[in-house]
């Protein structure tokens, strides 16, 4: 017998197949786990960051708060402040009436409360004695219950009820969706989600208080500029007039 080591079979096409699909599906597994470590990292740093940015929030919302505050006992020292802010402001005005104005000379402060954007905020009116009604406070609260806006509001307690606001003299045509006067807006609580006067003291009045109070530079450049056209024009008659006196005198001596 011969005793020549047996030759080694040669693999065939089917094995080498599988060993390649073995070895390709083990890399496509140390991928994935690699995948997923580093999502689990993203988890983290995201995550981390919300913390950061809520931390960072709160510090600036409470650093806002209380110049909020020293703003408005600053504002409390000035007569008729939030009279002359919502009398100058160009939407606001609009729904003003003649009582309802005379009512905002009581109004002593006002605060916009976003304790928490995601759940809602709240506009407060406190107002001095005044002959119109009761309250010395008016909240109304816009809040996100449920993916739904909804509002609620503080109920007048009117002191003699014909000096409820009725609404703006006849004359000027109003959008359906206008509200008929101040009061009537803060007592409409109908669609919180379109509230455009809430959105108005909230994002505009709120925060830029003292561009409404003191008067437009522009408008007052337009005014001098008025006044100044007016004395030239006034000027150039009177010098016309003079020319043509002048004139006149001239021919009749002739």
């Amino acid at each position: 017998m011969s005793d020549k080591p047996a030759a080694k079979k040669a693999k065939t096409g089917d094995e080498a197949n599988n060993l390649d699909d073995s070895n390709a599906e083990a890399e496509m597994d140390s991928a994935i786990i690699e995948l997923e470590s580093c999502h689990n990292d993203l988890d983290k740093l995201n995550e981390k960051e919300n913390e950061e940015v809520i931390a960072l929030d709160q510090k600036y919302r409470k650093l806002r708060q209380e110049c909020y505050d020293r703003r408005s006992k600053i504002i409390e020292k000035i007569s008729d402040f939030w009279f002359t802010v919502f009398t100058g402001h160009p939407d606001l005005c609009n729904i003003l009436t003649e009582e309802e104005e005379d009512c905002l000379h009581y109004l002593r402060k006002l605060e916009v409360d976003m304790a928490d954007n995601n759940s809602g905020y709240s506009i407060k009116f406190y107002f001095k004695e005044n002959p119109y009604f009761e309250n010395d406070l008016l909240v109304k609260e816009i809040s996100y219950k449920q993916d739904k806006m909804a509002s609620e509001s503080t109920k007048i307690k009117w002191l003699k009820p014909q000096k409820k606001p009725a609404g703006k003299t006849p004359g000027k045509k109003r959008t359906k969706d206008e509200p008929k006067s101040f009061f009537g807006w803060f007592s409409s609580n109908d669609d919180p989600a379109n509230d455009k006067i809430a959105e108005i003291i909230k994002d505009d009045v709120w925060a830029n208080t003292l561009q409404y109070y003191l008067p437009d530079p522009d408008m007052e450049g337009e005014d001098d500029s008025n006044e100044s056209s007016e004395g030239e024009d006034e000027g150039e008659e009177t010098n016309g007039d003079k020319t043509a006196q002048a004139s006149g005198d001239g021919t009749s001596s002739n």
